[in-house]
């Protein structure tokens, strides 16, 4: 990690303390998750990456509201509240809670276990970070920050729980170009009427608009593992190929993307119909899968 940047970041909190104290079915295609101080792995050079993402690590100064504007994984918790953060008792099933934090203040919580979409705010002077949805607002003390940690204490009525925030240091230089930002997560918030046939072709686009973004996205970060968990699908993904799960065993996660479950098949009928046209070009000679899928996803959003 940049020394500068780390004791820019620790000098800025100390003062302020001191002020306050990661098969195949028919379809279009071919045949055929301790502490990071400092960085354990090699630096990540710009010129590594895709033109479209920015790494953190090659700036000399990086203001404080850039740190915080970027994907961050919960990674920890105190050993009472562990359960609490990672654990759906009712699923009994492992959560993967996160926040991606974007410089227009908005934020997209938890896209894998219970997405909100709200808004952050930092006070520098309290050094509290205070995330607000539709109704609700939590509050957190920010113990410790770099641009690949935050170290949190979330005050609740009941007590405070203690946690611990990985992030890569990579963030989009567009926001609307991440998957997790807002605008590019509208077709997953389930609506409270009835829809039209174009209002279901248009949450079909934004569906497939994020997978798009989502491949994209892991491609630019060099992601050596691809995690779908939690996210609402009717794909099935392969190698070289786009398939659709079948009908009895679509993911009921995707289904409640839509008023009904008549309007989620008829939306599962219209992309099965389009893929089945098999008119989307496939690069002869990809040098990614992940790219390649990610850029003919883009085709198939510009279907509907």
């Amino acid at each position: 990690m940049n020394k500068m940047i780390f004791w820019g970041l620790f000098c800025f909190w100390m003062l302020t303390a001191c002020r306050q104290g990661s098969a195949r079915h028919k379809g279009e295609g071919k045949a055929g998750d301790e502490k990071v101080l400092p960085d354990a792995g090699q630096p990540i050079s710009i010129t590594d990456l895709d033109t479209a993402m920015v790494s953190l690590k090659t700036s000399k100064a990086v203001a404080l509201s850039d740190v915080v504007s970027q994907l961050w994984k919960f990674a920890d918790a105190d050993k009472s509240h562990w359960n609490e953060i990672f654990w759906d008792s009712v699923t009994d099933t492992r959560q993967y809670p996160e926040w991606v934090l974007f410089p227009d203040h908005s934020v997209t919580a938890n896209a894998r276990c219970g997405m909100k979409i709200g808004q952050w705010q930092l006070n520098k002077d309290t050094r509290e970070l205070i995330l607000k949805y539709q109704g609700t607002s939590q509050t957190y003390l920010v113990r410790d920050i770099a641009l690949k940690q935050l170290e949190l204490i979330w005050k609740k009525e009941d007590g405070a729980i203690e946690l611990r925030l990985s992030a890569d240091a990579l963030v989009h230089k567009r926001p609307v170009e991440d998957p997790f930002y807002p605008a590019n997560n509208q077709w997953r918030i389930k609506p409270v009427a009835s829809e039209t046939h174009d209002q279901i072709r248009a949450r079909i686009k934004g569906c497939v608009h994020f997978y798009s973004l989502f491949f994209l996205d892991n491609h630019q970060r060099q992601a050596m593992e691809i995690s779908f968990s939690g996210l609402p699908s009717c794909f099935i993904w392969y190698n070289g190929g786009i398939g659709m799960q079948p009908r009895t065993t679509l993911d009921k996660k995707w289904i409640d993307c839509f008023y009904s479950s008549a309007e989620a098949y008829v939306a599962y009928d219209l992309l099965s119909t389009q893929l089945g046209k098999h008119e989307l070009k496939w690069p002869e000679h990809p040098t990614s899968w992940v790219k390649q899928t990610g850029d003919v996803l883009e085709q198939l959003a510009n279907k509907f």
